[in-house]
């Protein structure tokens, strides 16, 4: 494996952890789920992660521990975890995570109709968070609170739709919301008519604004002169979530599974698509 695609492959498992850690098995269950996925691109297994999923009345958690795997840990050795605690109107996001041996950590308290605020922020590349301001500060989403909304759109397609402002501590940005219906069955024991197929969560590149950056167009330049540095610079970077061109994830749904509703995830980049997949029984 040539040390660009381990680059690529290790920023990908990165990418899954990073925007919140796009996806739980469960929602509004009353007892605690785990299940477990593993990332591969092609046959080559990039990590696995494990989604912990409880609600309880108005208390519903989420929690993702991801770990790199196979022969990508012997070049990568990446563990990182998020976490989403809801208490009615009080969403408590948490990113803790291992970045070259540096640990980092966000925790930000997101309240209806007040200004996000940040608890904890220690990154390996930012001194500072980006500080939330009106107006897109009081609208913001926590990321992982917006996961939340596309894992419920399965029995409620009306959620997977609309734009959206995210605020994860170092960056903001929007995300559009579109769903695919399942078609229709003729056997009625399998027909789910009201459900979708996949949620289509695409990050507006265009929207992104990074701490320090001077202006959303400074964001743009410096991205574009990077990926215009070599060949495995530019696919690297267009593999990472964040960039100056949109980035998209299906979230697939099935109803087999009891109490689950994700049966995959399919990341879309230049090397191909990146799927995470459940293994195992469906919850545990």
């Amino acid at each position: 494996m040539s040390r660009p695609l381990k680059r690529i492959l290790s920023t990908t498992l990165r990418v899954f952890l990073g925007f919140g850690l796009m996806c739980s098995a469960v929602t509004g269950a009353a007892a605690e789920h785990t299940w477990d996925m593993d990332l591969r691109w092609n046959f080559i297994k990039l990590g696995r992660v494990t989604f912990i999923s409880s609600a309880k009345g108005d208390d519903e958690r989420l929690e993702i521990i991801g770990k790199t795997a196979g022969p990508l840990r012997l070049v990568k050795n990446y563990d990182g975890r998020g976490l989403l605690e809801r208490n009615g109107g009080i969403d408590i996001y948490t990113l803790a995570g291992t970045d070259g041996g540096i640990d980092e950590i966000r925790r930000i308290v997101f309240e209806q109709g007040e200004l996000p605020r940040i608890m904890q922020f220690k990154d390996s590349n930012a001194e500072r968070p980006l500080k939330p301001v009106d107006p897109w500060g009081r609208q913001a989403w926590a990321p992982m609170a917006l996961v939340q909304r596309v894992l419920k759109s399965a029995n409620n397609p009306e959620l997977c739709a609309g734009r959206f402002t995210v605020f994860d501590g170092k960056r903001r940005y929007k995300v559009e919301l579109s769903g695919t219906r399942s078609a229709p069955q003729k056997d009625a024991k399998t027909a789910q008519s009201a459900g979708l197929a996949f949620c289509t969560s695409v990050l507006l590149g265009d929207s992104l604004y990074e701490v320090g950056q001077s202006s959303r167009d400074s964001v743009r330049d410096s991205g574009q002169a990077a990926e215009s540095a070599s060949g495995s610079t530019k696919k690297l970077r267009q593999v990472w979530l964040f960039g100056r061109t949109d980035r998209r994830i299906d979230f697939m749904f099935n109803g087999r599974c009891e109490g689950a509703l994700l049966s995959g995830m399919r990341f879309y980049s230049p090397i191909g698509a990146i799927l995470a997949s459940p293994i195992g029984p469906c919850s545990r």
